[in-house]
Formats: structure tokens, sequence, C-alpha cells
């Protein structure tokens, strides 16, 4: 901008400040009206504005309804379809590509097999080498993404609305043209492999793969999406190109488009590019297992960690479950709000821990309930105590109470409108309605589901996620500080290397917890203590 406009532009901003208020410029040209004074009448006095009210506590008002509106969809060829949604003005679209199959169809001893693959398909496509491609992108001023997960591959674009074509062009490449070039494939999965060993020197690694193991074993949902470094090390090219050929097809893909883009735009680039994309899918999902931890406490030993990273889990219903919107209300309560029980009790009544929450995970055929926390390594015992103790009394001697009902349901409308706030984020959620088969107005409907659960239906589900014989534990810390602590919990003691592995031919029972500290474990570098 040149100084003069610059200019310009302030003196007219000072110009329309002083006809709102001639006090403040000094200024003689505002024409007002003369005081009263002036033509001889007496002004009444002004009314004096009425004090606060300071006698208790100000009272929030009823939370708003908010939810966005349904998106539009319609059909892309013979197997495939879009959802849109135009959304505010500014010219930036988020275009998603959602597969709806994921890494449980991974062949067993072969985990990490669809996310390898998902990762390669940028690895150079069409016509361009990998560094062709990312040079591209980045000259659309596109970010690609690319993830796997237990039920869908997604790839996703932000993009200008502009560049919108020439993306879309890019995205069709990726999906039905990718090299799979030998030397790519090598180079990106020594590269995952060397990423794998590093993480195993987390807890946090370690208790996600005994919290998988404990859950579902090897069955659906059981291996970790990116596999671990041994069953990485068996997956070859070849593995690779057929799992694309029977995963990556049009049956069943969904396209969601948010942004500012009109509609007409997007239907002609998405027939263009993908009008004839066909195939059926090939694979197979693997079965849901039984859950194999029931009644048993899983540790994987990190010698010299100063916290243990501890979960209490269960088995819980998957995306469809009949009393999926109560759940959101006592999780809420017992254990997702910094106010929650297990948060004030570990946090702010014990001082074990930086924090504490609990969370529902729903997958489309399975999910599971989980108390998790980072806690000083002296109290793991007396914190896994007090989460027990927690199940017990909200489903016994302390069940849930209205207000607690009331700010559960109030927090997750006043907090639902910063899920869509930005348009990728808009996009995310409507990808949901593709990867768990929901009805286009599911999230429309959200808000009056979640006010409509009462405090019975809240107590019934506490109820239902309670009992404590359905619950394993799971624990990565210094094994020889916490094991000795660990007699007359009630659970059976397993011990895990950090890839989820049994240690030794049997498990010890939780009585002969000294002598398991005794026993062979792996070692690794303690992790740094997190907030």
């Amino acid at each position: 901008m040149s100084r003069n406009k610059m200019a310009s532009l302030g003196a007219r901003a000072w110009a329309a400040s002083c006809a709102l208020s001639l006090a403040a410029c000094g200024g003689s040209q505002a024409v007002s009206a003369p005081p009263a004074e002036a033509v001889g009448v007496t002004a009444a006095p002004p009314a004096p504005a009425a004090a606060p009210d300071r006698s208790g506590l100000p009272e929030p008002g009823p939370a708003p309804v908010w939810a966005p509106p349904s998106p539009t969809s319609w059909k892309l060829g013979d197997s495939s379809r879009v959802l849109y949604r135009q959304h505010g003005s500014v010219p930036l679209v988020s275009l998603t590509l959602i597969l709806p199959h994921g890494t449980e169809t991974d062949p067993p001893g072969k985990d990490g097999l669809t996310s390898l693959t998902a990762d390669l398909l940028d690895e150079g496509a069409g016509k361009l080498n990998a560094l062709e491609l990312g040079e591209r992108l980045q000259g659309l001023a596109t970010d690609l993404h690319v993830q796997a997960a237990v039920d869908s591959v997604v790839l996703s674009m932000e993009l200008i609305a502009e560049n919108f074509a020439p993306s879309v062009d890019l995205l069709a490449d990726i999906v039905r043209r990718p090299k799979f070039d030998p030397a790519e494939f090598k180079r990106r999965k020594e590269q995952t492999v060397s990423q794998l060993l590093a993480a195993e020197a987390d807890p946090h690694f370690g208790r996600r793969t005994a919290m998988y193991r404990a859950l579902f074993a090897k069955g659906y949902a059981g291996g970790l999406p990116t596999g671990t470094r041994d069953t990485l090390k068996g997956i070859t090219l070849g593995d690779v190109k057929s799992q694309y050929g029977k995963l990556v097809v049009g049956e069943g893909a969904t396209f969601v488009v948010t942004g500012g883009i009109d509609q007409a735009s997007v239907a002609e680039n998405l027939k263009r590019a993908f009008g004839d994309w066909a195939g059926k899918a090939r694979v197979e999902t693997r079965p849901l297992a039984p859950p194999p931890g029931v009644g048993k406490l899983f540790l994987t030993n990190y010698t010299g960690a100063a916290q243990s990273v501890i979960g209490v889990v269960r088995r819980a219903p998957g995306a469809d479950a009949s009393d999926l919107f109560p759940a959101m209300v006592f999780n809420r309560s017992f254990g997702e709000a910094f106010t929650s029980r297990v948060n004030l009790n570990l946090r702010e009544d014990k001082g074990y821990t930086y924090g504490a929450a609990s969370m529902f995970q729903r997958f489309r055929s399975a999910g599971f309930f989980a108390i998790v926390s980072d806690v000083r390594s002296d109290v793991t015992r007396a914190s896994l105590d007090e989460i027990l103790r927690e199940l017990s009394d909200v489903c016994s001697t302390r069940p849930l109470v209205a207000q607690e009902r009331d700010d559960s349901v109030s927090g997750l409308l006043l907090g639902n409108p910063s899920t869509f706030e930005s348009i990728d984020l808009l996009g995310a959620r409507f990808a949901q309605l593709a990867i768990y088969g929901r009805p286009l107005d599911w999230f429309e409907l959200w808000p009056s589901r979640v006010a409509a659960v009462t405090l019975e239906q809240t107590n019934q589900v506490a109820q239902a996620y309670c009992q404590r014989s359905e619950f394993a534990i799971v624990v990565a810390g210094d094994a020889a500080k916490v094991a000795p602590t660990l007699d007359g919990i009630g659970f059976d003691l397993v011990q895990l290397d950090p890839r989820g592995e049994l240690l030794g031919a049997a498990p010890a029972a939780a009585g002969s917890a000294k002598k398991a500290a005794a026993a062979q474990v792996v070692t690794k570098p303690a992790a740094k203590p997190t907030d």
C-alpha cells in the first residue's frame, strides 16, 4: 500500500471518528443539538445506573444450542459419493478422501502393512517422483496428509480455492497411479522401523501396546496401526502392492469438501478426475477376539523412570453403541472434564499427577473405556487404588448427582462449536459420517440428543462400566519400584516388553510380585516426566 493511500485512509478514519464524537476530536464541524440550558429548558438528571447485585455468584444463562447444517450429498460414479458444505467466504478449501477400510485388514503377523501402503502413496505418483510431487504440492500451496486408522485410510488436503482443479488432479495421481518405487519403499520402511525403535523408549508407547493387547489380543483393533519393528521387517514391496490393489478402490469411497468453493466447481472437477474410478474392495477384516486381559495387570519395565504411565481399561461397544450419548455425559463427569472426579482426586486432592482423565474410544465394531494418567513412581499403587475406588463409588455409595449431569451436558454443548471452528475441522467432522456410517443430520441432531440425556440414564451407564471384574490394568514404569507394591491388588501380574510381547512362559500371580520384579525385564531408557 502506498504512503499517500495510507495517509488518505487515515484522514478518512479520523474524520469519521470526529463525526461520531465532537469532544474526542476537539473540532467544530460535527452537528449536534444545542444544550438544553441554551433554550431555557432545564434538563432532567440522568437516571442512576442500576448497581450490580453482588449478594451472590452470577448465574449463567441457558447454554446456547448450536449445530452445523448437514452437508449436501451426491453420488460420484458407480460406487463413490461426495459430501459438500460451503463454509464462509474465505477462498480456502478442505478436501478429504475416506477409504472405508483400514488397519483392521492387516494380515496376521503383518501389522503396519496398511499404514506403510498409505505412507507410500505420495512417494511418487503419476509422472512425478517423490521430490517432484512434493515440489508440485508446495507450488500449489496445498498441504497433504495421509493417515491409516483402524477403520479407514484418510487423505486430506488443505488448499486454495483457485487451485482446486490441479490439486484434485494430484490427488487422483496419488490414489490411482502411485509409483511404489523400490528405493522409496526401502527408505520409508527403514525410517518407520527406526521411529518405532525410538518410540519404544517412551512409556506411553509401552502403555499403548499393552493396552491394545489386553483389550483386543491379535484380533480386530488389536494391532498398532503403525505395526512394530518386528512386523514391519517382514513386509515386502509385493505385500504393499497387493494390499493397495485390494484396499484402494472406488467402492465405498467418500469425498468431503468444505470451504469457500461453489458446488458446481466441486462436482465438475471430482467427476473429471474420479468419475470412472471403480473397483471392489477385496480385503478381510480381522475377527473380534474376546478380551484376553480381564483381571490381569500388564507391567512393562522402564528402568529408572520417574513416573509410571498407567491405565485402567475395559472393552466397550463400538460406534453404534446404544448408550453412546449417556456415556458421553457420564465420561465427562467421571474423568473428561478438569473438574471431573478422577482428576480432582488424583491431581487436586492427592497431588499424584499433573492430570488424570477417562475416555471412550469407539471403533466401528468395538471400543474401550479407559482411565489414564502419568503418576509419580512412588504412588503407582496408591493411584491405581484411587481409580478403582472411584469406579466402585460411582455405582454404589456416590452415584452422579444432578449438578454433575447438568455441568457435563452444559460443557459438551458449549464446547461443541469449537470442534467446527475451522474449515479443516468441519471437513474432519464430516469425515466421521463416512467412517462410522452416520446419517447426514448426525451433527445437526447431536446437541438435542446430548441435552436429552437424563441423570437416570447417566447413572445406568455408570453401572454398566464400573464393574471391577471387567477391567485390566496396564502400567509402564520402573518394575523394580512398582512390582513390590502390587501385592493384594487382585489382578494377575503379567510382564511385557515395550512391543506388547510376553516375557517369560507364564504370568506370575500378583502375590509373587517381589519375585517378578527380579525376573527378566526389558530395560529401556526412562522417558522424561511429562506435564
